[in-house]
């Protein structure tokens, strides 16, 4: 069986679900460590304006055909900017270790779906004689059937 990245059980995109579940999880269970200084300072940095900007980070290094890697190095650059609104505006602490970690991997899953959702356009767009949509974030290779139009996608 050949390598599917475009699969709805692909770890590209269970993982940063599954990172995204963790996340909420941490944050209701543990939210003071998690969050850090208050639950509007979280929301409006970390959530919106953090997560808005890991979210377009994503769509633009799938745009340029860029490789995750790239997304990865991104995210971190991103949370250190995040952290840094949260020190600068609300006085948080700047170097907290499971604030830090938290924060690179909630942008990471959602530049990781912002991504994917650019990719599965991409797959099913420039590349629909092979690809077709198989839900919101993934795509499937086209069988011949559907390549005759005998079958709707």
């Amino acid at each position: 069986m050949t390598r599917d990245p475009g699969r709805p059980s692909s770890p590209l995109l269970l993982g940063p679900l599954a990172v995204l579940v963790a996340f909420a999880l941490a944050v209701v269970l543990w939210p003071q460590t998690v969050m850090g200084t208050s639950l509007g300072d979280f929301l409006l940095v970390s959530l919106v304006l953090g997560g808005g900007a890991a979210w377009l980070t994503g769509k633009a290094v799938a745009r340029a055909w860029g490789p995750l890697f790239h997304l990865a190095l991104y995210c971190v650059l991103l949370a250190a900017a995040v952290r840094f609104c949260h020190f600068a505006l609300f006085g948080d602490e700047l170097f907290a270790p499971v604030t830090s970690v938290a924060e690179v991997l909630f942008l990471a899953a959602v530049a990781a779906l912002g991504f994917r959702s650019v990719r599965k356009r991409q797959m099913s767009v420039q590349y629909g004689w092979m690809f077709v949509p198989a839900g919101p974030l993934s795509w499937r290779r086209q069988d011949s059937a559907d390549a005759d139009g005998l079958k709707a996608p």
